[in-house]
């Protein structure tokens, strides 16, 4: 099982969708370094998202902090030469966008209504099971 990683940065493209002749779709974010301030040399870390889980990236605006859950795949392939080749990809599972702050914009549930529990915690007539 891969290990899962988290990436926080500032969201500097989301490319579009790429669909390929076998049906397979991919759609790449780049984020760059949170560091707080202007860095002379940023890192720019490009994370896909694979088939049906590209969507989430619809919502997502450049410039916005982000923080991103993702597993590290690697392949090999061989091309026609017979060279062996190996690729590296940073797969996205989940985006959380952030606020200015760090805190996480994605609703919190609302807490429960004390209307929905019986007044009388002894009153077992009315449990459900």
């Amino acid at each position: 099982m891969a290990a899962i990683y988290e990436y926080t940065g500032v969201v500097e493209k989301v490319l579009p969708t790429q669909t390929f002749p076998s049906g397979f779709s991919k759609r790449d974010i780049v984020l760059t370094d949170d560091v707080g301030q202007e860095s002379k040399y940023p890192n720019h870390i490009a994370f896909t998202f694979k088939k049906d889980n590209a969507s989430v990236l619809e919502t997502v605006k450049e410039g916005s902090r982000a923080k991103i859950r993702f597993a590290i795949d690697g392949r090999e392939w061989t091309n026609q030469q017979g060279q062996v080749k190996y690729f590296t990809d940073l797969t996205g599972l989940k985006i959380e966008v952030l606020n200015g702050d760090g805190t996480s914009t994605e609703p919190v549930p609302a807490p429960a209504d004390p209307g929905d529990f019986p007044s009388d915690a002894n009153d077992v007539d009315d449990m459900p099971f």
